[in-house]
């Protein structure tokens, strides 16, 4: 049999969903998922991760994290999603100055799990070929039977791009027309038969192909987490889910940003569902979860804070965080919100509480949860065996 035909992409950008928008297969109405357990320390930019070291920062460590993985999936929880990095914060504690890669640790969970979602996160703006990610995201769905995920991130970190050999990061809308692209031809590669020609501004491909092709048709799941209007716009376009902020404690403006999400996906002819990424301390009681907040807060570990906002304010140009300042020049509320779970939602109280919440952010029209927990075993296991029975007697597990 002779080799097939090479088909040339008609279309470079997105919206682009060849073959159809994969089936998103939630089984429940409000989904969760464990979130950054393959980098040191998750979310946690505190030395009170020092105290115990494997149960509280290196939980990452293999096979404990293969653990806490079957666990996650004992609990119920519909999917794991990785944290994307490629150097940490440092300070006292070594925020996330190790980690997992988005290959080996997705592959990992494929083999370590039976049903759970896998989500694994990857930069498409630091040289890495589109054909090169396809290929692995393929293998893995391949290997794990169609539970693969991608979460696609556009990167945000000027020295992360000095790695790569990078010099000067390029500004926004450049990193999302590089990762509109990137996702386009990806998509043309999980699901032409045919070789694929394809011409774009930033890459190339001449005869590509890829075999095996995924399991889940007609391509992976797609999440993206960019919310300036620019990174909306991508994922409105490209992608199954997509990331809303929602300021510790404030729910208020939730639907007016799930609304946005459904209506420009709408304008595209497409469905996007909408997910919150939150950290989490619970207890028994609220009296309880507040005790070891404020323990975490007493323990922010400022030189870990001080190398995350000064990475941020070099993007944007802004003068480094003033040392004199306790709150390094942001007040406590953000300094405190960093430190606690690098701005992500504070999910923090009793059971009764934290489910309230979470029925809150249902309310508000979000379909995703993922969850970073300060002790993640702890924490997966309550939710499971206290949170979800709550969630399930007013229908939402």
């Amino acid at each position: 049999m002779g080799k097939a035909t090479a088909v040339d992409a008609e279309v470079t950008r997105g919206p682009f969903d060849p073959g159809g928008q994969p089936e998103w297969p939630a089984r429940h109405q409000l989904e969760m998922s464990l979130f950054g357990w393959n980098a040191q320390g998750g979310l946690s930019a505190n030395n009170a991760v020092l105290t115990d070291l494997p149960r509280y920062r290196d939980y990452w460590h293999w096979p404990r994290a293969a653990e806490l993985l079957r666990e996650a999936e004992r609990q119920g929880f519909d999917a794991q999603v990785q944290f994307g990095l490629w150097s940490g914060w440092g300070g006292t504690s070594g925020w996330n100055d190790a980690a997992l890669d988005f290959a080996s640790a997705a592959a990992a969970s494929a083999v370590a799990t039976e049903n759970l979602g896998l989500f694994s996160t990857i930069h498409v703006g630091y040289a890495f070929h589109p054909l090169h990610l396809a290929k692995i995201a393929a293998s893995i769905d391949f290997i794990s039977g169609g539970r693969l995920g991608l979460n696609i991130v556009a990167g945000q970190v000027p020295r992360d791009y000095r790695q790569f050999g990078v010099d000067e990061m390029p500004p926004s809308e450049t990193r999302y027309a590089i990762a509109d692209e990137s996702t386009t031809l990806m998509k043309y590669l999980w699901t032409s038969e045919a070789p694929v020609n394809f011409e774009g501004e930033y890459f190339r491909a001449t005869a590509a192909r890829l075999a095996p092709r995924p399991a889940r048709k007609p391509r992976p799941l797609l999440m993206n987490a960019g919310m300036s209007d620019t990174g909306l716009d991508f994922a409105c376009r490209q992608v199954d889910c997509a990331f809303v902020s929602a300021p510790s404690g404030d729910l208020s403006g939730l639907r007016d940003s799930v609304e946005k999400v459904r209506g420009l996906a709408a304008k595209y002819g497409r469905k996007v569902r909408v997910a919150v990424s939150c950290y989490a301390v619970v207890g028994a009681t609220d009296e309880e979860a507040a005790r070891t907040v404020e323990w975490l807060e007493e323990n922010v570990d400022r030189e870990a804070v001080a190398a995350f906002l000064n990475i941020y304010r070099e993007e944007a140009g802004i003068e480094l965080v003033p040392e004199d300042d306790p709150y390094l020049g942001v007040g406590r509320e953000k300094f405190m919100h960093i430190g606690l779970g690098m701005q992500s939602f504070q999910l923090f109280g009793g059971y009764e509480t934290v489910a309230a919440t979470l029925r809150d952010m249902s309310a508000a029209g979000v379909d995703h949860v993922v969850v970073n927990f300060f002790d993640p075993m702890e924490g997966v296991k309550m939710m499971g065996e206290r949170v979800f029975p709550l969630l399930a007697e007013v229908g939402l597990r």
